[in-house]
C-alpha cells in the first residue's frame, strides 16, 4: 500500500505492508515560491512532478515479486488549485499561511456574519481557509477565475493527475469555509457569500472509498502500474490520527511541529455544535463523525526560538552552536514546576485556540534578576503545556466526555521533558506511537480499507498501531501546576489591551 503526503514543508511517499511496516520511503522539500512583496505560493505542476519522482523512487526499491496494490494521498488543507477545462492548473496555489486574503476574510465577518459562518461551517472567518483565497484571486485576477472549471485542494489535484477524476473528500472540504458541516454538502449560503460558481466545486467522496485507477499517462510518469486502485485519502492531520491510534479509546491527537494541533473525534451519533466555543470543527475520515481542532500557532517555533536565544554555548559547554533536545532536557529537569513563578505566553505568531487572535503577543511574566536561562527555558515548555491544557479541557466540554490520553506525534516528541511536563500539567497520559511516518501510513491504511485489506478504519488502526513511550502524570506535580494554571488563565485577558496598543504602534501611522 502506497501513501503519498503533499505536506506544507515536505513531500513524501512511502510503501507499507499490511502490518504497517515501512518497506520504502522517500521525501523531498515542497518548493515554495516567495515574492518580494511577501506573497507566497506553490506551483501545482511542480508539486505533481516532484510527487512522481518520489513514487518512482519508492517503486524502484520494492522487491521484484511485490508491487503497489493501492494508492492514497494525504496532505495540507486550505490551499486551492484553479484548474481549467483542459485539466491544467492556471494560477498560483496560495498556502494556508499566506495572509494576502485578510480583507476577504474580514468581509465575511460582516456578510454573512461570523456567527452564521460558524453555524454553517464550524469555522471562524480566518484568511487561512480556501474561500478567502478564491475571493482574493477573483478580486485580483478575474480573467483567470472565469477560466476555472474546478477548484481542487492540492491533495485533490494529485488524485486528479493520478486518475483523471476531479473530486474532494469531506476532511479537505471542511477546511474551505464552503461545507455545510451538519448537512455534509456544499453550502448554498456560503457559495452565495463568496460569489462562487457552484458548478466549479467538485463532488465530495468519503475517505477510504475507491476514487479510480492510475491512468496510462500517470503510470508512465510515476512508475505505478496502469489500473492500480486509487483510494480517497484526506487531510494530513486526520490521516495521521488514524495511524496514531486515536480511534482506540478516549484519546485526542497532539501533533506538533512548528505549530501544534489537537484533534478530537466525536461519536457517530453526536450532534454538531452551532455555537463557537473556542475550537474549530470539521469532518473526520468517517464522514458520520466530526472533529474539533485546537491549535498553538507557535509551539515548536517557541522552543526553537528559546533554544536559539537562551541555550548558552559557552556556559553550557555545547560543541554545536545549537543546544540539542537531550541536553536541554537535562538542563531544565532541575528547575521546579512553575519555573520559580515565571510564566511564558507562547504567542509569537498570535494566539490559537480558544481566542484565535493575531494581535496577541508572546511574553515572559514575572521575570526577576534571580531567574536563570534554565528557568526561562522551562517556562517556555510550561507555557505551551498550559495552552495544551486549555485546549484539552475545551475539547472535553464540547464532547461532554473525559479524555484519557493524548497521542503525541511530530517533532515535539523528541523532548521527553516536554512530554512529561505536558502529562503533569494536563493530568493526562501522553502516549507516543512507534510510527514515525504517521501521515503517509494513515493514507496507506485508507488505501488498504479501499481495497478490502481492512474492513474499516478502526480495524486498520488496531492492526498496525504500536506504542513507543508512555508518560504518566505525576499527581503531586499536577496539583502544583494547577495552582500556576489558575494564574495563567488570567494572563490573556490582562495583556490583550496592551497587545492591541502595541499592534497599532507597529502599523504605519500607528
Amino acid at each position: 500500500m502506497l501513501g503519498i503526503d503533499v505536506g506544507t514543508t515536505n513531500l513524501k511517499a512511502a510503501a507499507f505492508d499490511d502490518a504497517g511496516r515501512v518497506i520504502a520511503v522517500e521525501a523531498t522539500p515542497t518548493a515554495l515560491h516567495r515574492a518580494g512583496n511577501g506573497l507566497q505560493h506553490y506551483d501545482a505542476a511542480e508539486v505533481w512532478l516532484a510527487v512522481t519522482k518520489l513514487v518512482r523512487a519508492v517503486c524502484a526499491q520494492l522487491p521484484t515479486d511485490r508491487g503497489i496494490d493501492a494508492v492514497s494521498v494525504t496532505g495540507m488543507g486550505e490551499a486551492v488549485v484553479p484548474v481549467d477545462r483542459s485539466g491544467e492548473p492556471i494560477g498560483p496555489v496560495i498556502p494556508w499561511f499566506d495572509s494576502r486574503s485578510v480583507s476577504n476574510a474580514q468581509q465575511l465577518i460582516t456578510d454573512p456574519g461570523a456567527e452564521t459562518v460558524f453555524r454553517i461551517t464550524g469555522l471562524d472567518c480566518s484568511p487561512i481557509f480556501s474561500l478567502t483565497k478564491i475571493a482574493w484571486m477573483r478580486d485580483h485576477n478575474p480573467d483567470m477565475v472565469r477560466q476555472v472549471a474546478v477548484w481542487l485542494s492540492v491533495v485533490d489535484f494529485v488524485n486528479f493527475r493520478l486518475t483523471g477524476v476531479a473530486a474532494t473528500d469531506y476532511t479537505e472540504a471542511s477546511r474551505t469555509l464552503l461545507l455545510d458541516l451538519a448537512q455534509n454538502a456544499w453550502s448554498d449560503e456560503m457559495i452565495r457569500a463568496g460569489r462562487i460558481d457552484a458548478a466549479t466545486l467538485p463532488p465530495i467522496l468519503a475517505s477510504g472509498t475507491r476514487l479510480g485507477s492510475v491512468t496510462n499517462a500517470a503510470a508512465v510518469t510515476s512508475g505505478l502500474s496502469e489500473g492500480t486502485p486509487v483510494v480517497v485519502g484526506g487531510h494530513d492531520h486526520l490521516c495521521g490520527s488514524l495511524a496514531a491510534g486515536i480511534l482506540l479509546g478516549r484519546r485526542i491527537l497532539d501533533s506538533s511541529g512548528t505549530a501544534e494541533s489537537f484533534v478530537g473525534i466525536s461519536r457517530a451519533d453526536q450532534r454538531v455544535p452551532v455555537e463557537f466555543r473556542g475550537l474549530r470543527l470539521g469532518r473526520y475520515l468517517d464522514p458520520s463523525r466530526w472533529v474539533t481542532w485546537g491549535g498553538i500557532i507557535a509551539s515548536g517555533r517557541s522552543v526553537d526560538w528559546a533554544i536559539d536565544r537562551l541555550a548558552s554555548v559557552a556556559e553550557w559547554g555545547f560543541a554545536d552552536s545549537r543546544a540539542p533536545y537531550d541536553a536541554v532536557n537535562a538542563a531544565i529537569e532541575g528547575v521546579p514546576p512553575g519555573s520559580r513563578a515565571l510564566f511564558y505566553i507562547p504567542h509569537l505568531r498570535g494566539c490559537g485556540a480558544p481566542h484565535w487572535n493575531p494581535e496577541s503577543r508572546g511574553a515572559f511574566i514575572g521575570l526577576l534578576d534571580t531567574h536563570t536561562q534554565k528557568d526561562m527555558l522551562r517556562a517556555v515548555f510550561e507555557g505551551l503545556c498550559f495552552e495544551a491544557r486549555t485546549i484539552v479541557e475545551l475539547t472535553e466540554k464540547v464532547f461532554g466526555t473525559t479524555v484519557d490520553t493524548l497521542n503525541a506525534v511530530g517533532g515535539g516528541t523528541r523532548s521527553s521533558t516536554w512530554q512529561q511536563i505536558k502529562a503533569d500539567v494536563t493530568g493526562k497520559q501522553i502516549e507516543v506511537p512507534e510510527v514515525q511516518e504517521a501521515t503517509v501510513l494513515g493514507a496507506a491504511l485508507l488505501a488498504g480499507v479501499g481495497i478490502g485489506v481492512f474492513s474499516d478504519l478502526e480495524t486498520a488502526s488496531r492492526a498496525t498501531y504500536r506504542t513507543r513511550t508512555i508518560y504518566a502524570p505525576n499527581a503531586e506535580a499536577h496539583e502544583r501546576y494547577g495552582e500556576f494554571y489558575r494564574v495563567y488563565e488570567q494572563l490573556y485577558a490582562t495583556l490583550l489591551p496592551l497587545n492591541e496598543a502595541l499592534g497599532k504602534l507597529e502599523r504605519p501611522g500607528g
